[in-house]
């Protein structure tokens, strides 16, 4: 039995519902309904007799429940002193970003770790479709997002601050056909070949280029591949405008990064700073956060 399965059957024995549960906790009802029976088969029990009229617990599923009740609390107890540490001692720093920021976020770890040699700093990349779920499961102190206001007002319990609006870009070698274009549209990409980040929103991009993803050639996390790709070959890059445009690899001309456009209108993007609202944000984070937006603004 695991952390999730515990969390499952507490929330549809509490709801006496697997929809009411699944929608409490953001996921599917069959997804619930398949987990808790695979714990059935595990345990060789029977937890809930299930019926048009909804769901009880069974007399063994009752002690089962009881014990993940006790459990999960303990858990809590755990993090909750976990964070207590963390607040008091300033020493950890946990951040999930999504890959566009990542290079924009290493360098600023550097700089800050030089000067902060107390704090221990954790960063979590993420597929984007996914960070919002994850971030609400994780014990992270904030996350760096694209993201539309509607997405995030969907959520609960969290707080978002518009850091900066940006828009959909191409990477190109000197082999591409785009290479001296000042911008591309999406049916100049219909015969393109792509490679694609592995932690990339792919039904983003998707949506925005109406491209098919039968042109991807190579998906990787390994960014030093996807550009020596990218740099030798015709193929091109999704990416944000910001994303690598001071590294040397595009300082040197060697790949250069092409606005995506419609007529006259970039893909727009808007990217989040968002943290949890119950919990705000450390000092330590305050701080980084900081640091990190002066060296973004600088580099856009």
């Amino acid at each position: 039995m695991n952390f999730e399965q515990m969390e499952y059957i507490v929330n549809v024995a509490n709801e006496m519902s697997i929809t009411k549960a699944a929608e409490k906790l953001f996921i599917s009802p069959s997804g619930i309904s398949q987990s808790i029976t695979q714990l059935e088969n595990e345990l060789g029990i029977k937890i809930f007799n299930r019926s048009k009229q909804g769901v009880t617990p069974t007399f063994e599923g009752k002690i089962v429940i009881a014990k993940a009740i006790t459990l999960l609390n303990t858990l809590k107890e755990l993090n909750k002193e976990i964070q207590e540490y963390k607040n008091n001692n300033l020493s950890y720093l946990k951040i999930l970003t999504a890959p566009t920021f990542s290079f924009l976020l290493q360098e600023t770890m550097v700089k800050f770790n030089s000067e902060h040699s107390d704090v221990k700093l954790e960063l979590v990349e993420e597929n984007p479709s996914f960070i919002i779920q994850n971030f609400n499961k994780e014990n992270y102190d904030f996350a760096l997002i694209p993201a539309t206001l509607g997405e995030l007002k969907k959520e609960k319990n969290i707080q978002y601050e518009h850091i900066h609006k940006g828009h959909v870009c191409i990477a190109v070698g000197k082999n591409s056909p785009f290479y001296f274009h000042d911008y591309v549209t999406p049916k100049d990409l219909e015969n393109t070949k792509l490679v694609i980040y592995k932690n990339s929103d792919y039904k983003r991009i998707q949506r925005i280029t109406k491209l098919y993803f039968n042109q991807i050639i190579t998906t990787s996390n390994r960014s030093s591949l996807l550009f020596q790709l990218v740099k030798e070959s015709e193929a091109i890059l999704f990416l944000h405008e910001f994303s690598i445009k001071n590294r040397s690899i595009v300082l040197s001309e060697e790949i250069k990064v092409i606005p995506l456009k419609e007529g006259e209108k970039y893909f727009e993007v808007d990217f989040w700073l968002v943290y949890f609202g119950s919990k705000g944000l450390s000092e330590v984070a305050k701080r980084f956060i900081e640091e990190f937006l002066v060296h973004f603004k600088r580099s856009i």
